[in-house]
């Protein structure tokens, strides 16, 4: 039985159609402009978390990740948190899936950029490590970064998604050590805990998704006409190209965990031009939640 979870963005997204003047996608060379071309206004996509078995399929209608858990689906529930600071929790939900295996219990969650797989091991004798079959978005490459996080690699060179760099914290709130690798379309995370620790220990593999969204959100709102384009020249100007400097922050700030920490990452990237981007509400809301 599949059941369909579709995160509520809050404001209707723009399909491009007949942007002709000096604007194209993302290539985008602002010159002036007469009038402005017509939009063709439709729904773009919405996002959804699909749950099919003991499997979990992030999608914004266009693309899409899987990632399986290991187990055997269980009645949903939801891992004691106590330990883990509040920054590092992304959802504000009840699971949309749990597995089981002898000695832990793993639930996926959506959040507004993808979801997140808490997995809650119960004792010193559970397993350390935990493999998480998963499928990267078509035309894509996955490769382990230096800060132990994944990314998923377009053919043009761009990050479309991604799974954030692991955590792992004991029942005390200390941290733990705790990483990833990758081997055969297989995420592994291993994490490092004895008979000294305090459990439950929870660790988190978070996917990161929504660049398709982002990009045709930015594409309806940044016009070669109007104070938005002043926001498209600075891109241009500091990157490029409006769709490389936001892809950019994008990653930037998708890289952190924390509303502090995110906002820092993409400022660090991109100074007051960020202010900027979030200042005009749809991309705030569809790439910046």
């Amino acid at each position: 039985m599949r059941a369909n979870l579709t995160f509520i963005r809050g404001t209707k997204l723009l399909g491009i159609s007949g942007i002709c003047l000096s604007l194209t996608l993302f290539g985008m060379n602002i010159a002036s402009a007469a009038e402005p071309a017509p939009l063709d206004l439709e729904n773009y996509s919405s996002e959804k978390l699909i749950v099919d078995q003991s499997s979990i399929e992030v999608t914004d209608g266009n693309a899409s990740m899987s990632l399986t858990l290991p187990g055997k689906p269980a009645e949903l529930a939801t891992p004691d948190l106590s330990g883990v600071p509040e920054t590092l929790i992304a959802h504000a939900t009840e699971p949309a899936l749990t597995t089981e295996t002898k000695e832990a219990s793993i639930s996926s969650f959506e959040t507004p950029n993808g979801s997140q797989t808490l997995i809650s091991i119960e004792s010193a004798e559970a397993s350390h490590t935990y493999n998480f079959p998963f499928e990267a978005p078509s035309g894509s490459v996955s490769q382990l970064e230096k800060d132990g996080s994944v990314s998923f690699i377009n053919d043009e060179g761009e990050y479309v998604g991604g799974i954030s760099e692991p955590w792992a914290y004991d029942a005390n709130g200390k941290q733990l050590e705790t990483s990833f690798s990758l081997s055969n379309g297989i995420l592994t995370q291993t994490v490092e805990f004895d008979e000294h620790t305090a459990f439950p220990v929870v660790a988190d593999p978070n996917t990161v998704w929504g660049w398709t969204v982002c990009v045709a959100t930015v594409g309806a709102n940044l016009m070669p006409w109007g104070a938005a384009a002043k926001v498209g020249y600075k891109l241009v100007k500091r990157f490029g190209s409006v769709k490389k400097g936001v892809n950019i922050i994008w990653r930037a700030y998708h890289s952190k965990k924390g509303a502090t920490a995110k906002r820092n990452a993409a400022v660090a990237v991109a100074g007051g031009l960020f202010a900027e981007l979030i200042g005009i509400n749809d991309i705030k809301q569809n790439c910046f939640s």
